[in-house]
């Protein structure tokens, strides 16, 4: 593949976290073949994952031309390799029409995924992590993965003035309590309480920079109406690269199964993230020696749902309420060691 320039485009959409970790598949690819050139198509949203990346040469906006015009431009630009990290209809629909002489997909695991969902049977086929299954696709390619870490590059801005002047002087714990669906968020007492904790005992002062979306609002506020310590409520107050700036300035980060979280490791930030109805085999556990993650493995309605639900199925949500306080300010302790 080093022989000559090969032109490549890699399509991953959506959301926060799965581009966050397409980003090894970049790094890889240019230590291959540095003569390559590699696209990336996303949606705006995200599109500044790929800010000061080194590794991707071209970012291509879903939205400057949505699904037919893509197709299009994909034909025109006539790439040699296409390389699905979405697998959607309209991801195949691209592909088809690419004219491109490789098409690699990932697997999903799809199946197995449900089954144990369904069953509790957890195929060896779910061993790793999404980024490895990422990385499988490049085998096609003879391209060896080097390394399985995520990264952001921040471009040497600086934070907006106006943040920096409302955050004021640190250290600060980032604390992030939302999440795309209710069985995935810690309850907000113990959230405060274990912040106030990682606050005074391993981060010696300072305060919380409570962070999400503009739809984290309510578990933000049920959070931050609970702290003992100074706090910063920037909840639906800051768009992306705003909170890449800000999650680098924190000692440690405080999450739950989120994007924020795979943005924190991503920036090499100590990170402690609490996971309930979602289990390692997914693939999305951060994968990094200065990540976290506090679980009750011993339950055995886990996995209840592929992504997380808006009730627990059971009643009970022991998978959240189980989790003590005090272990997951053990596991900040640690982190902050490495």
């Amino acid at each position: 593949m080093n022989s000559r320039p090969v032109n490549i485009l890699v399509v991953r959409l959506s959301s926060l976290g799965d581009v966050i970790l397409t980003t090894p598949v970049f790094e890889n690819l240019k230590s291959a073949c540095p003569l390559c050139r590699t696209s990336v198509l996303v949606k705006r949203a995200f599109a500044p994952v790929f800010n000061g990346n080194p590794f991707v040469d071209d970012v291509l906006v879903f939205e400057d031309r949505g699904l037919f015009g893509w197709a299009r431009e994909i034909r025109r630009r006539r790439f040699d390799v296409f390389l699905d990290l979405h697998d959607t209809i309209r991801s195949r629909l691209w592909g088809w029409f690419s004219g491109a002489g490789k098409i690699l997909r990932y697997d999903k695991r799809v199946r197995e995924r449900r089954r144990l969902v369904r069953s509790k049977v957890l195929s060896p086929r779910l061993a790793g992590r999404v980024v490895d299954r990422y990385l499988e696709t490049l085998s096609v390619l003879g391209v060896p993965a080097t390394t399985r870490r995520p990264r952001l590059y921040l471009d040497g801005g600086t934070l907006n003035p106006a943040l920096a002047l409302k955050i004021g002087e640190g250290p600060f714990l980032g604390v992030v309590p939302g999440a795309a669906h209710a069985t995935k968020r810690w309850p907000p007492e113990r959230f405060a309480e274990a912040a106030d904790a990682i606050l005074s005992g391993v981060c010696g002062g300072g305060k919380a920079l409570i962070l999400g979306s503009a739809g984290d609002r309510a578990a933000a506020q049920a959070v931050s109406k609970r702290l003992k310590s100074p706090f910063v409520d920037l909840t639906g107050e800051t768009n992306l690269e705003d909170l890449f700036r800000l999650l680098a300035r924190c000692r440690l980060v405080l999450t739950n199964d989120s994007g924020a979280m795979h943005v924190a490791e991503a920036l090499d930030v100590p990170t402690v993230a609490v996971f309930g109805p979602t289990v390692e085999a997914f693939g999305f556990f951060p994968i990094g020696p200065k990540a976290a993650v506090v679980q009750d493995e011993g339950l055995a309605c886990r996995p209840c749902h592929l992504h997380g639900s808006e009730v627990c199925p059971l009643g009970h949500f022991r998978c959240m309420n189980d989790i003590s306080v005090g272990r997951v300010v053990d596991a900040a302790r640690e982190v902050c060691k490495i």
